[in-house]
């Protein structure tokens, strides 16, 4: 225990206090009260051969209906005219472009992996946001990741 922990109490006042401590056992025997309330046991389980079939149909039952339902949001229809977050990602990704072509520096070697992994990470959205078009939290990851690779070009163009 760390000295700095406790009060600043003198050696034989902490000592004093040690020895108060004492454990003390039970003034009797505490189980007999403890089996009497225990629910009482049986003595031999019934049989239930007729639960493992049912619970096996269950189980197939439930398979075949999480698969039916996978199958069926996979099955996700292109919307006939783009949404406003997909409007918006489109906007941004032509802004985010153009901005790029106006800061054309060469990229140092140390700063490769970085430049590449945000490319990366922006058609990985990108490819989201086609599959989840209304997902705003996809676009602001897009519009952060777009953040990150500007302010990365505009470091380079000016060093």
């Amino acid at each position: 225990m760390n000295t700095t922990d406790h009060h600043d109490f003198p050696d034989a006042l902490r000592w004093q206090l040690r020895a108060l401590r004492q454990d003390t056992p039970p003034s009797h025997d505490l189980w007999p009260g403890i089996a009497a309330r225990l629910p009482a046991q049986r003595t031999a389980p019934r049989s239930r051969r007729w639960l493992r079939p049912l619970a096996l149909a269950a189980s197939l039952v439930l398979a075949v209906g999480v698969a039916g339902w996978f199958a069926r949001g996979t099955q996700v229809a292109a919307p006939a005219s783009p949404t406003l977050v997909q409007r918006e990602a489109d906007g941004l990704t032509r802004q985010y472009q153009a901005a790029l072509q106006e800061m054309q520096a060469p990229t140092p070697a140390t700063l490769q992996p970085t430049v590449e992994a945000l490319d990366r990470d922006a058609a990985t959205i990108r490819a989201a946001l086609a599959r989840d078009p209304d997902s705003v939290l996809l676009l602001e990851q897009l519009r952060r990741t777009y953040a990150h690779r500007l302010a990365l070009a505009q470091r380079m163009a000016y060093t």
